[in-house]
């Protein structure tokens, strides 16, 4: 078979047709462009959450949608349908087979970011970014009710320093009859820099 020949056979074929095959061309290209893309978004998306959090290895909510739970409790986004109580807590925490765990609950806020309730396990657990864990730019934990810690992206931006008074609202609006102005919290920690919604 003389290949020279076949080859120049298959030009002139293509030539012929330069908009059916221009069309082909175009498309392949395009298909392949959007395999890569997804393929891309795909890996962020697994690097997103890892680099979120890391070490965990299950998440307890009240009954509702699996993906409804980790966007709520890990990225902070939208709202709980249900909360469990504190003697439900106890008693998954104390199992035998739950080595540490970490209550959290979300619902109120301050000038638009969301504030998480939490005890002091939060800082010792919680690894982000293959096992990194937390670290304060300033000040330390909480200790007392009314002691709050804020993250690095909400300190910049708010200009807070360490024992300014913080006051909530009730839910993500901040409107004047939501807010918990009888009860502010007195700021106490400024935790470094992140990459995750735990700046905000």
């Amino acid at each position: 078979m003389n290949w020279a020949l076949l080859m120049k056979l298959t030009l002139k074929s293509i030539l012929n047709r330069k908009f059916t095959s221009g069309l082909t061309l175009f498309s392949i290209c395009i298909s392949v462009f959007l395999l890569l893309s997804v393929d891309t978004v795909r890996k962020e998306a697994k690097h997103s959450f890892t680099n979120t959090i890391s070490g965990t290895d299950l998440l307890v909510g009240a009954r509702s949608g699996s993906v409804q739970l980790l966007l709520y409790s890990v990225f902070r986004i939208g709202n709980a349908t249900n909360n469990i109580g504190w003697d439900s807590y106890q008693k998954i925490s104390s199992h035998k087979s739950v080595a540490w765990a970490i209550p959290i609950s979300l619902g109120d806020s301050h000038k638009g970011y969301r504030v998480m309730g939490t005890t002091q396990d939060y800082f010792k657990h919680y690894r982000f970014a293959d096992d990194r864990g937390l670290d304060f730019e300033q000040g330390k934990h909480f200790d007392g009710v009314y002691d709050a810690v804020i993250g690095a992206e909400i300190a910049e931006s708010l200009g807070y320093k360490i024992g300014d008074q913080l006051t909530l609202a009730h839910g993500v609006n901040d409107t004047g009859f939501s807010r918990h102005d009888d009860k502010p919290f007195i700021l106490t920690g400024i935790l470094a820099r992140t990459g995750t919604p735990v700046d905000r």
